[in-house]
This record gives C-alpha cells, sequence and structure tokens, in this order.
C-alpha cells in the first residue's frame, strides 16, 4: 500500500468526501465511533466509489475537523489494510491519497511515520506459526534492526532460559519441538536520562496446551503474539527516529502446544523471582510468560517506566465493548495518558479498578499463588492484572501500565494492531 498527502485537488479527481460540518457526503465523522465504524466499512465504499483499476483512492478531508484529522487517517488506513504476503495471484498494489490543507508538512510527516510502524507491526502479528517460529521471530528482528546505531540484541535459547531461572517462560515453551527464546532488544542513545522497559506477549501459536481450547477458539491463534509484535514496531519506530530515552524491548517467545512432556494442570513451577506458582489452567500462559519477563525487566534494568502488550484475556469484549481493550495502572500520569492519546487516535480503553486488596485471590492452597481459579469469579482480566502485579516488587508498581489488548479484528479480516498509535505516543511523552 502506497500512501500520500496531496496539495491539491483537480477538476478530474473523484474523491471520498469527509466532512464534519456536511452530512451529505460519503463519510460523515461528528466523534469516535464514527470513525471507528467507517474504517470497517471502508471496503464496502470502495466497491461503490472506487472506479479506478490501479486501485487508486483519494480522500477529501478538508472540510473535517481537525480533532478527527490523525484519528481518521490511523483508522482508515487500518481498515483499509490486508495481509497478501502468502498469495500468490496478482495484487494490486493500493494507492492512497489525502487531501488535508489544513495539517501542517511536520504533521503529515509524523502522521506517515506512524502508518509505516503500524503496517510493519500488523505483518509481524499476521504471520503464520509455522513460519514465524519463536526462533525465526527472533531472527527477523535481527534482520530489521541490521546495522541500526545504539541496538542491540540478545535472544536466549532453551538452555540459557533454564539457567536464568526464567521457568515460567520454559514450562509453557520448552516442551514444543520449536523451543523458546527470550528476546531483547535494547536501544540505548547517547545522553539517555530515563529507561522504559516495554514487555510483549509472544505466543506464536496458542492451543491452550493441556487446558486444550474447544470449537473455533484455536482459529487465529498464530496472532497470540500481537503483544511482542506490538513490542517490536514500537521499538523499530522509536529508534529509527532517534527517541531520547533508553527503550528495553523484551519478548518471550512460545509455542504453547501439547506434547508428551508438556506441562499439566496442577503442574507447579517456581518463577524467576523465586515465587512458586500453581498452574491451574494451562492456556492462562501469557500470564505466566509476561510474569517472568516483567521480574526479569525489573531486576536487570531498573526502569522508570515499564508497559507491557498482551492478548491476555479478551475481557474488555465483555465488559466494555468489542472496538476496545482494557488498562491496568495504579499511576494516574499513566492513566491520564491513555485517555488523552485513546481520544486523538480513535482507540478506546477501559481502566481496570486498581483494588490491589483483592491481590488475596491469587492465593494457592499448595503454591505461593496461583494463575487462575480465582475465588473471585467473572473477573477474568482484573485478576490476571494483580496476578503480574504480584511479580513486579513494590517499588516498580507505581510505574507499571499493563494493557490487555485482544485479538484485534473488528474492523478488518486480519489482526489490526489495535493501540499500536495509542502506545506510541504514550512512550514519546512520557
Amino acid at each position: 500500500m502506497k500512501i500520500k498527502f496531496i496539495d491539491k485537488l483537480s477538476n478530474i479527481d473523484n474523491p471520498i468526501i469527509v466532512s464534519s460540518t456536511n452530512k451529505n457526503v460519503d463519510i460523515y465523522i461528528n466523534n469516535i465511533l464514527n470513525i471507528v465504524i467507517a474504517s470497517s466499512n471502508i471496503k464496502s465504499i470502495f466497491k461503490y466509489k472506487v472506479q479506478d483499476i490501479n486501485n487508486k483512492v483519494l480522500f477529501d478531508l478538508s472540510s473535517l475537523k481537525n480533532v478527527f484529522i490523525n484519528a481518521f487517517v490511523y483508522r482508515i488506513i487500518q481498515g483499509i489494510y490486508s495481509f497478501d504476503k502468502y498469495k500468490t495471484s496478482n495484487i494490486i498494489e493500493k494507492n492512497i491519497s489525502f487531501y488535508i490543507p489544513q495539517l501542517s508538512i511536520f504533521n503529515k510527516e509524523e502522521l506517515l511515520k506512524l502508518l509505516e510502524a503500524s503496517t510493519i507491526t500488523r505483518d509481524i502479528i499476521n504471520e503464520p506459526s509455522n513460519i514465524f517460529t519463536p526462533d525465526r521471530f527472533s531472527k527477523n528482528v535481527i534482520n530489521m534492526f541490521k546495522g541500526r546505531k545504539n541496538i542491540n540484541i540478545k535472544v536466549f535459547d532453551d538452555k540459557m532460559i533454564k539457567k536464568l531461572g526464567l521457568n515460567l517462560v520454559y514450562a509453557i515453551g520448552g516442551h514444543s519441538q520449536n523451543k523458546p527464546r527470550f528476546l531483547i532488544i535494547d536501544y540505548t542513545p547517547p545522553k539517555s536520562k530515563k529507561t522504559v522497559c516495554i514487555v510483549g506477549k509472544g505466543v506464536t501459536i496458542d492451543t491452550g496446551g493441556y487446558s486444550v481450547k474447544t470449537n473455533n477458539s484455536m482459529n487465529n491463534m498464530n496472532m497470540d503474539k500481537e503483544g511482542a509484535s506490538i513490542c517490536v514496531g514500537l521499538i523499530d519506530t522509536l529508534s529509527k527516529n532517534k527517541y531520547n530515552n533508553r527503550i528495553v524491548c523484551i519478548c518471550p517467545l512460545v509455542e504453547n502446544i501439547i506434547s508428551d512432556s508438556s506441562i499439566k494442570p496442577n503442574d507447579i513451577v517456581k518463577a524467576y523471582n523465586g515465587q512458586t506458582v500453581e498452574i491451574i489452567n494451562v492456556d492462562s500462559e501469557g500470564r505466566l510468560i509476561l510474569a517472568d519477563a516483567l521480574a526479569y525487566a525489573c531486576k536487570i534494568y531498573k526502569p522508570d517506566y515499564i508497559l507491557d502488550f498482551a492478548t491476555l484475556t479478551g475481557w474488555s469484549e465483555y465488559i466494555n465493548c468489542h472496538t476496545s481493550f482494557t488498562h491496568f495502572t495504579i499511576n494516574e500520569k499513566l492513566a491520564n495518558c491513555v485517555i488523552k492519546y485513546g481520544n486523538i487516535y480513535a482507540e478506546r480503553s477501559y481502566r481496570i479498578p486498581a483494588w490491589l486488596e483483592y491481590m488475596e485471590y491469587i492465593s494457592s492452597n499448595v503454591a505461593d499463588v496461583k494463575n487462575n481459579g480465582f475465588e473471585c469469579r467473572h473477573s477474568d482480566g482484573f485478576m490476571a492484572s494483580l496476578f503480574l502485579m504480584n511479580f513486579i516488587p513494590s517499588e516498580y508498581r507505581n510505574k507499571w501500565i499493563h494493557f490487555d489488548i485482544r485479538l484485534s479484528s473488528y474492523n478488518n479480516n486480519v489482526n489490526i494492531a489495535d493501540g499500536f498509535a495509542s502506545f506510541l505516543a504514550i512512550i514519546k511523552n512520557i
């Protein structure tokens, strides 16, 4: 897909007109939900509006309010996005143009950078699991960052994962033929003052293990690496654009499958931080590998801020809306950033309540904690957040925010990397 901004309209143009002032246009935008709906319907609009054989599409946003511009462009590209890498038929590349005279050259350049970064991220998420195994995911990252200044990459194999005591990561991924990897991308620019750790769940395929998924719930589980993919996309664009703080990206990469030696329900494993964990549900694997990764990040890098991203529960779909996700933090500055940048990019997130006393419910009868089966019922995303907090030392808890992003494909047939623009803005402004 090629994207550009044009300076003027010609008499022969047949643009898709987008307006906040006139309802008698192709797309009328008056609020954030209008933008989300437009992005969901955009491919249908193409069918009756776009006749160009070269797949050229022009949007006229000259009468769209400034407050909606970033969100509309970002979300429309999200809706148009397609993952065609493995199609053998001739694919005609889309040429998307925007006429936005009220937007400055600088803002157009920044928007293009965001669109490029988010597309790279979606491409990684949508890769199939037979091609993007934990090892190949890591090798792809090494190639992405080859020759990049101020970048150092470490990849721990299964033996090193075990040696370091990342036992929850090994418990989930160590028994697959495709062994786990623990990927660290460290971007340290000169004179950096803060360290920001970003941690992403990287389950390249999730069958549920011995808590096997049923019916259609295994479909699209190659996308359970969305959190790790988002982290890679974030550090990629931040390092390209010379972000002035240190960013450390940590991705535990595993396959959660059944084998003759796979972890089983009620097994007990000693975590990286020394606590014992009763694994009630092997399909709650994301919180296990994140627990080790978060504890490792705090111990080794002592971050000023730590953010994690995971397709953990999909809880937001049940408590809020399928077009949103959830977040947990006890830091009011970070919570306010989620609202601020979520409004700018039409990415809504619901804040999980910080009722820390409910951590009592993660206690196990036979180990220090358990990963599921909580007495606090119907609380999956809430209790998963508290489970993760247990593995973050107390001095770092006020510096942490957790995003439960769920598999996001509600405005497309493939994964859209929902939240990416907001996450990038938050990191750039903390």
